[in-house]
């Protein structure tokens, strides 16, 4: 418990520190740059939340990047699966999908405006795009990890396909797997905030990009710390869903317990 607090007060410490920086600066050095003070950052987070219209973008945000997630998370295991239990298939697709895995899917993005104009489903598909190669990968890679004695002692006693992927191959995948979600979780909220940014999306991004166009520079920066704790509260349910689930893994047996 005080290991807890120890590192909740540095946060603490370190959120309060960045604040007084920054207010320090905007209202001495660059008082005469387009940016917004503490207060008035406080101020538009505080009339944000009596906005409907801001949790309807808000709504429209969190929709596209879990809906584009839970297909990529769904279309990488069944392919990765897949392809992990074949030595052929791991062997001849790990090169195009290490190829194709770092491509950013925003390079896509002028064609699906054309396609399918600024709407959720563009960003529903860049966030599939975005995530699948990622989740293939890793469930490959946790599917070949699989030691082949432990799966011929498997044989030996008789257990059938079914029952060796479910009670070895799945487990010994499941770390990378949750390591893939975590990273496409990140990933899926940040590439539906672009999507709205350059597509034109409806949702947060749209937001800022008319707040920024109109002036208010206090609503630009506190929709910047909507997108922080957003990011920060989606990675923080994926830990804690992660180390309930895999509380027999090695990684998560060693952690200092919460």
């Amino acid at each position: 418990m005080t290991e807890r607090m120890r590192r909740y007060g540095l946060g603490v410490c370190g959120i309060a520190v960045t604040l007084v920086v920054w207010q320090l600066l905007v209202t001495g050095p660059l008082a005469d740059k387009p940016f917004a003070s503490v207060p008035e950052i406080a101020g538009a987070l505080r009339d944000f939340v009596k906005d409907g219209m801001f949790w309807s973008s808000l709504g429209q945000t969190l929709e596209v990047a879990l809906i584009g997630l839970v297909l990529s998370v769904l279309g990488g295991l069944v392919l990765g699966v897949l392809v992990g239990l074949s030595d052929t298939a791991y062997r001849s697709l790990r090169l195009t999908t290490e190829f194709l895995k770092p491509i950013p899917p925003i390079v896509i993005l002028p064609l699906l405006v054309l396609v399918l104009g600024p709407t959720p489903k563009m960003g529903i598909f860049l966030v599939f795009i975005g995530g699948v190669f990622i989740l293939m990968t890793q469930t490959a890679t946790g599917v070949a990890d699989v030691d082949p004695v432990v799966l011929e002692t498997a044989r030996s006693f008789r257990l059938n396909r079914r029952q060796r992927i479910s009670r070895i191959v799945v487990p010994t995948a499941l770390p990378f797997v949750a390591t893939g979600v975590r990273i496409c979780a990140a990933a899926a909220l940040v590439i539906a905030l672009v999507s709205e940014i350059i597509g034109g999306a409806p949702g947060l991004g749209k937001d800022m990009v008319l707040a920024q166009a109109t002036g208010g520079y206090a609503e630009t920066y506190a929709l910047v710390v909507v997108f922080g704790v957003l990011g920060m509260l989606i990675n923080g349910v994926l830990g804690f869903v992660e180390r309930r689930l895999l509380f027999w893994h090695a990684s998560v047996r060693t952690e200092v317990p919460a």
